[in-house]
C-alpha cells in the first residue's frame, strides 16, 4: 500500500474523519469534539497560532484519510495541545509516529516547540503507548462531565443576578483567590461580558458577592461553556454553588442550538464532581493527562 502524508487537502473531509473517530472511546481525544460542524469551525477559525498547513498533517491511502494529527500551537508558550493520533485502524502506532514527525517538521520551520500536552480517553491504548514511547509522562486523570438539554429541568433561583459594576472589587477578590494563575483575570472576564457571555452572582449585601459563575455561549456553533464558578469561603456549604451552576445551564440552554454542555474536572476533585452532578451533570469520559517536553537538541 502507498501512504502519503501531507497537510490537509480537504478540510471538510478532515473534520468528518475527526468527528467519526472521536465518537469511538478507543480513539477519542479530549481536545476535539465529535460534531463535524464544530470541528470545522475550530479548524478554520480557532486552531493554532500557525496556519493549518503548518499545524496539521493527514495520512492518505488511495485518497482516503487513514490518519491525522494536529498541533494547536501557542507561540508565546512554545507549547501545543496535540489533536491526535487519530487513526482509522487499531494497530497503527508507526503511522502515528510518522504523523507526529511530519507535523513537527512543518511547525519547526516557524517555531521550536518545547512542550506538548495530550488528553486521551483511558480506553485509547494506542494513543497512550504512542505518547509514552515519545517519553511522555502521565500527570493525572480527569472526568469529562456533560449536561444535556434533554432531561434538564430549568430552575428559578431569584437570588441569582447579572453582574453589576458596583461588585467589581468583591468579584476580583474571590476570582484572584480561587484562580490566581488562570487564563482570564477579573478584568478580562468583565471586558468579555455581552449578550452571550454572562457573569452571574449571588450577593450578600450592596457590595459583597457570595459567589459567581462565568459562562460563554456561541449559539451560532451550538456551543456553550461554564468557564469559572466560585463561592467565597464564608458562604460555603449553603448550596450556592449548585444554584449558580443550574442558573448557568438555564442561560446556556436558553439557546435552542446548544444541546449539551461539557467540562473537565480532575478525578481526585470529588467535591467539584459532586457539585456538578448535583446541578445536573453526568460523567461521560475519563481522560488521561499526559505531557512531553523536548530540548533544543531533539
Amino acid at each position: 500500500m502507498t501512504i502519503t502524508i501531507t497537510p490537509p487537502i480537504d478540510i471538510e473531509e478532515l473534520a468528518f474523519f475527526l468527528a467519526e473517530a472521536n465518537k469511538v472511546p478507543s480513539k477519542h481525544i479530549g481536545y476535539c469534539g465529535s460534531d463535524k460542524e464544530s470541528i470545522l469551525h475550530d479548524l478554520t477559525h480557532d486552531f493554532s497560532d500557525l496556519d493549518l498547513a503548518k499545524s496539521f498533517t493527514v495520512a492518505y491511502e488511495n485518497e482516503i484519510i487513514i490518519g491525522a494529527m494536529g498541533l494547536d500551537i501557542d507561540e508565546d508558550d512554545l507549547s501545543a495541545e496535540v489533536w491526535g493520533p487519530f487513526l482509522r485502524g487499531e494497530s497503527m502506532i508507526v503511522l502515528a509516529e510518522n504523523l507526529f514527525k511530519k507535523v513537527l517538521s512543518y511547525s519547526d520551520s516557524e517555531i521550536s516547540l518545547r512542550k506538548f500536552f495530550f488528553f486521551l480517553n483511558q480506553e485509547n491504548k494506542i494513543g497512550k503507548e504512542f505518547v509514552l514511547n515519545l517519553g511522555g509522562i502521565e500527570k493525572g486523570n480527569h472526568y469529562i462531565l456533560q449536561a444535556k438539554r434533554d432531561g434538564f429541568k430549568e430552575s428559578n433561583h431569584k437570588e441569582i443576578e447579572k453582574y453589576e459594576t458596583g461588585f467589581e472589587g468583591s468579584f476580583s477578590k474571590i476570582h484572584q483567590l480561587e484562580f490566581p494563575t488562570t487564563y482570564y483575570n477579573a478584568k478580562n472576564i468583565i471586558s468579555r461580558l455581552n449578550e452571550h457571555n454572562q457573569l452571574l452572582i449571588i450577593k450578600n449585601d450592596s457590595t459583597e458577592i457570595k459567589g459567581y459563575v462565568y459562562v460563554e455561549a456561541e449559539p451560532e456553533q451550538g456551543q456553550g461553556s461554564i468557564e469559572y464558578v466560585a463561592v467565597s469561603d464564608k458562604f460555603r456549604k449553603q448550596g450556592i454553588g449548585t444554584k449558580l451552576i443550574q442558573s448557568a445551564l438555564n442561560h446556556l440552554f436558553s439557546y435552542e442550538s446548544i444541546k449539551g454542555v461539557t467540562l473537565s474536572v480532575e478525578k481526585e476533585n470529588e467535591k467539584a464532581i459532586h457539585l456538578y452532578e448535583a446541578a445536573g451533570f453526568n460523567r461521560k469520559h475519563e481522560l488521561i493527562d499526559l505531557r512531553m517536553e523536548r530540548t533544543p537538541c531533539n
